[in-house]
């Protein structure tokens, strides 16, 4: 074999290598390349991953510290809260013992104003007797009764007052049952104010008025007041209208005088 040959022989082989090395290397650095972007990717992956958990737990930290900032608001408002109430039952204890002393002051003032209301009556013109009478009752029962507090026991007596304090500015008349010379008679009573009690029978033979200082009834003369009394019942009755009337009233001495209401 000629020399120039045999050197193209070998040039072949060693390209042959050459080239079997280069493509050796090749493949290696796709492969590098390859296994390099699996690990980016990977390491990508990861790294998105912890992105999200951080995102997540920022988040949850600003709501966190959201939920502290108005939980902390609110602790002070129920703070605020519970310090004006502590400071009202403060002043209800306070406000307890002042009612607790006021009653202990307030029910013998009751007490002492039913029975001086009571003397009143038994010492006022004798005129709805029952009918008083039986107020005073309930009271006294009233002022004894557990289950009623003070404040409703002072406003009855003070409207008892009331009622008792009308009927001297009131003209009213009605029917009741006397014993007039031994014998019971169904009248016409005229309470004129608290100056004068009268009577009078049905057919106006039969007259009198309280005398304040006998307590007794004493009869007077019809000829010459039954047309007043008469008047002054249809007045009281609503019978008639209001009018100047002369109605008898009986002095201490028993002397009979006109007056009018």
């Amino acid at each position: 074999m000629l020399n120039w040959q045999r050197n193209i022989a070998l040039f072949g082989l060693s390209l042959a290598s050459l080239t079997s090395s280069a493509a050796n290397t090749l493949d290696q650095v796709i492969q590098e390349g390859s296994r390099r972007a699996s690990d980016n990717a990977h390491s990508q992956h990861k790294i998105d991953k912890i992105v999200d958990i951080t995102e997540k737990d920022h988040e949850e930290y600003r709501q966190l510290t959201q939920t502290l900032g108005t939980l902390k608001t609110y602790n002070n408002l129920l703070n605020k809260q519970v310090d004006d109430q502590e400071d009202r039952l403060a002043q209800l204890l306070v406000s307890l013992e002042n009612t607790a002393q006021m009653q202990r002051d307030i029910l013998p003032l009751i007490e002492e104003m039913v029975n001086s209301l009571s003397q009143f009556v038994e010492l006022d013109l004798p005129f709805l007797q029952k009918e008083r009478s039986n107020r005073i009752a309930q009271l006294q029962r009233l002022i004894n009764q557990s289950n009623t507090d003070i404040a409703e026991k002072f406003r009855q007596v003070t409207e008892a007052y009331q009622i008792e304090m009308e009927y001297g500015r009131t003209i009213e008349s009605y029917r009741e049952t006397l014993n007039i010379d031994n014998t019971e008679r169904e009248l016409s009573i005229l309470r004129v104010g608290r100056i004068g009690l009268l009577y009078r029978s049905d057919d106006g033979q039969f007259l009198g008025a309280w005398n304040i200082a006998s307590k007794q009834w004493q009869a007077i003369e019809p000829s010459q007041y039954d047309r007043a009394i008469k008047n002054g019942i249809a007045m009281a009755m609503k019978q008639k209208s209001p009018s100047l009337i002369r109605t008898p009233i009986i002095l201490g001495n028993g002397l009979v005088q006109g007056v009018t209401p």
